[in-house]
This record gives structure tokens, sequence and C-alpha cells, in this order.
């Protein structure tokens, strides 16, 4: 095959471990024919080949970001309001103030982000705080995790909610001390009140996934999963990958039982285009350690809580082996140790039956056992974790968790060590910062944004960082063969980067800047272009 481009001059960091680095590689149609040393590669050209002299740039394959809710990413920065980083229930107050008074038609006041840690008092508001500022017409605040909403009187009202509302099980409706109801929902009972709250149009999600695939592409992030997704959401996805509109890989995963659903949604078809893939399913086992809903076998610190368990075992066994059988793997968040044993239960009994060895993941991966981690090493499911979270959410650990498990909580050494793919990804909008290095430097130092290290012995180096991203979320995915390195025969999915990120000093890396997207062969991000 005839090489239509030639990068060559160039440190490349292919992630193939037959060649782990090389100078030059050769891409034609779209994929990676070759790659190698300048020499060897040069003397492909001919006359219809294109040389580019990368100027000792470095070049990784394209960052796969294996859990990052892309809509909900382009929903903050178009229909919603922003609330991370606030730093007082006060600060939000007047931010839902002044978006409401900015947004008179908007039948429904939505907002996330907020983080209890933050506040001088770490007291999580109520719906009086938002009764204060807002009683015309509902409001509803998303706390930062997605697994808790605090909403106001005008909500409760709109959505029927009194006291003798049932609640669902693997959910909370907290009350006040005075016995009248909060406004504050955890976990399945979210339900209650999202059924309630209009929903967005097709032309809206496009709007959002269109802003955030900009947004993931200047990160240099060519290959994105958006787990949890809706059916509706799921059609739009579609559409816009007949019409051409997606520019980076998406690897869209169902979920198949929603909050406040009566039971579960049927099983999606399976999808498969260059752009698109839908063969995976979403459960949730339990909620999230930065707001004390993972489930543990030990309480949370100077508390008697232990989390929430969101699945019972029965019907999670009988949907599993249903969507096993259909030739889908599964996906399931469970963060907590007690979730964590309660999904493996449910894995290693299905694995007698599947016939056609797809192979499973967990979501999150927060606090297994050295026994989880063999089970998962046997069963091959991939752990695909955060270690964003360290530097965002430690401080909520270090309030939060009991001294038994703050050394090992993310323990992304301990899962290399068991022979464990380990899949890296953001969970973002859970965090704001969805930048491959800022994930990269929070897994070799451990540091949260206080500069103090969580569990040291956990840490991981940068060249095991750099595979986790890339091809140990392609391995979870099922992608392995298409993504996830420079190699011959797989897509030409690459970043060009200003620095080498596996030798230059972690202190340096916040600085290192993506020069060049590319996806099919195709530039669709250019450092040049966006100045």
């Amino acid at each position: 095959m005839t090489a239509e481009q030639i990068y060559f001059n160039a440190n490349v960091l292919t992630q193939d471990r037959s060649i782990p680095v090389a100078s030059a590689f050769a891409v034609a149609d779209g994929k990676i024919i070759a790659s190698g040393q300048d020499e060897a590669l040069l003397r492909l050209q001919n006359g219809q080949s294109r040389l580019i002299d990368l100027q000792g740039a470095t070049v990784l394959p394209g960052f796969n970001d294996a859990h990052i809710h892309i809509w909900k990413v382009g929903n903050l920065m178009t229909y919603l309001l922003d609330l991370r980083g606030t730093k007082s229930i006060d600060e939000m107050k007047q931010r839902l103030a002044d978006y409401a008074k900015s947004n008179p038609g908007l039948p429904w006041i939505q907002a996330r982000g907020f983080n209890e840690i933050l506040f001088p008092d770490r007291r999580m508001p109520s719906r009086l705080d938002l009764d204060e500022v807002i009683s015309d017409r509902p409001v509803s605040v998303m706390r930062t995790c997605a697994h808790q909403l605090i909403v106001n009187s005008a909500a409760l009202q709109a959505a029927g909610i009194t006291k003798q509302t049932r609640v669902p099980p693997g959910g909370e409706m907290k009350l006040l001390p005075d016995g009248s109801l909060a406004g504050h929902f955890t976990e399945t009972a979210l339900g209650l009140i999202a059924r309630k709250i209009p929903p967005y149009h097709p032309d809206q999600y496009r709007k959002m996934i269109l802003a955030a695939q900009e947004e993931l592409l200047k990160a240099g992030i060519t290959s994105a999963t958006d787990p949890a997704v809706m059916p509706d959401l799921l059609e739009v996805y579609k559409s816009m990958d007949r019409n051409g509109e997606l520019k980076i890989r998406v690897n869209a995963i169902p979920i198949l039982l929603p909050d406040g659903a009566s039971g579960a949604l049927p099983l999606p078809d399976l999808y498969h285009s260059a752009y698109l893939k839908v063969d995976t399913v979403k459960f949730f086992a339990d909620g999230g350690l930065s707001g004390k809903t993972a489930a543990l076998k030990h309480h949370y610190r100077n508390t008697n809580e232990y989390g929430l368990l969101r699945l019972d075992q029965v019907s999670f066994l009988t949907l599993a082996c249903k969507a096993q059988s259909a030739g889908f793997r599964i996906a399931t968040h469970a963060i907590g140790d007690a979730a964590i044993d309660l999904v493996l239960e449910v894995y290693n009994e299905i694995a007698k039956d599947n016939i056609q060895q797809v192979h499973h993941r967990i979501e999150h991966l927060g606090l297994p056992s050295p026994a989880n981690l063999r089970m998962m090493h046997s069963l091959q499911v991939s752990a695909v974790m955060q270690p964003v979270f360290i530097y965002e959410l430690g401080k909520n650990f270090r309030q939060y968790l009991p001294d038994i498990y703050l050394d090992d909580v993310y323990p992304a050494r301990s899962v290399l060590n068991h022979a464990v793919n380990l899949a890296f990804s953001t969970d973002a909008p859970v965090v704001k910062d969805f930048n491959p290095i800022t994930g990269l430097i929070a897994a070799n130092s451990r540091m949260d944004g206080d500069g103090i290290v969580l569990g040291a012995s956990q840490r991981i180096s940068m060249d095991e960082s750099i595979y986790a991203y890339t091809m140990g979320s392609a391995l979870a995915n099922g992608d392995q063969e298409n993504r996830g390195s420079i190699t011959c025969g797989k897509s030409a999915d690459f970043i060009v980067l200003d620095k080498n990120i596996s030798k230059v000093p972690v202190r340096e890396l916040q600085t290192c800047r993506v020069l060049q997207a590319f996806v099919n062969g195709n530039c669709q991000f250019s450092l040049n272009d966006a100045r």
C-alpha cells in the first residue's frame, strides 16, 4: 500500500510493546501502515507521499477516556448552571438567583456541581436554602457526583412528593431535624424527581454532544465511552453517526435499570460503525465515595453510615445473564468493597455461560480487596478507574473514609500487580478537569488538590499510566484490534504533544499542550488553528 503521509523526526511512544518507541510512522487510507525509524520509513515514499517533519515532537495514540459522560459535559456548557468550585452555600444561592433572573422563561431551573466539602461548614444544602432564592418554579441542584439531588419546595410539589411517598430500594429521601422533607434525594430516589423534569429534545442533545466533542479533541481525546445512555440519547448518537457529525469515536453504553423506572429497559440492538459502537450495557451497584453513598463494609468516618447497595443479587444475575447471552459486555458501577463483592459474585456466576467470551468491566473500582483482584484477573474483568478523583476529590476521601481505606482507595498499583487490565478515564463532569494529563499526574503522584498524598504505595509509573489511557481503555472496550496503539493495521488516531510526557518531571507536565489531534488520519484539532 502506498504511504499517503509519512510522519518522521518524532518521538513516537507507540504503546505497542513489540515496538515501544519509533521515530516515524506511515499512514494510508486512515490506517497506520508502518512504524519504525526514519531511514526505513522514508524509503516508503513515492511521488504521491506527503512528508511531515514533526521536529522532535512526541506522538501518542489518541487518549481514550473509558468513562466520561459526553453529553453531560456538553450540558454544563449549554443548558445547565455549572456550580463546580462553588465555595459556600451563600455563593451557590447567589449564582442560582442570578441564573434564574437571566433565564425567566425556563420552567425548571437545573444546576450541577456543588461539593459540600468545599463549604466552610461542610453542610449539605436543603430545600430551605433553595426556597430562599427561588420559589416561583421548580429548582433541582445535583451534587457533583450525580448521586445526590437537592430540590426546592416547588419541585417537591411539581413531583407530587410528600413524606408518605414510597422510596425505591437503594435510595433515600432525607428529612430535616423537624421531620419535614429536606428536599434531599440520593441514588435510586433521584428518579422520583427526574421523571418530572422536562426532557431534552434531540436537537438539544446534539448541541451538547457537539460542544463536548470539541473540548475533548483539544485535550487529545480521540475515543470516549459515554456510560448510562438512555434510549432517546442513544437515538441521537446514531443519527449523528449516520450524518457524519461524530469526530471522535464513541462507545455508548445504554443503562438497563434507570432511576425511577418500574422495571428494566429492553436490551438495545448491537450497533457497530467506524465512529459509534453499542455492545455494552450499564448497571449501578452503589453510589460514590465523595458523598458517602458507595456501599462499604466499614462505616464512614464518625458516622453509622455504610452507603447504599442499589442492586439485589437475584435481579442483577437475571439481567446480566440475559445481556451476556445476547452478546453484550457488562459495565457495572461498583466503588465500595461491599458493592464490588456483589458484582464479582454475579460475574463469576455467569462466567460458566459466557459462550461468546465477552469480557466485562467494573467502573471505578474504588476499594477492591486482594481477593476481588484475583477474581478479576481470573475472569478477565477490566478495571475502569479515574485517577483524577485523587486530585479533585481527595479532600472528601480524607474527611469521610476511615483510616482502613485511605491508603488503598483507587488502588492502581494493586490492580496492575494482579495483572488486571487497567483503563483510565475521568467520569467528567463529576470532575471539572478531564484533561488526561491531569489524570496521568494524579496516578503518578497520588497527590490531592491540597498537596497531600493519598496511598503513596499505589503510585504507578508514567509509562504505565499512558498505557492505561490508551491500550488499557481499548482493551476494556474490546477495541484493541483497531485503536490504542500506533500499530500497523490500526486506525490512525494519534496526537502530537509539545513535551515528552514519559521523561519530563511530573511538575512540568501540567504545562504540556496538545498540538494536534488526528482521527482516522484526519486532523480534527490543531492548536495553531485554535489560537
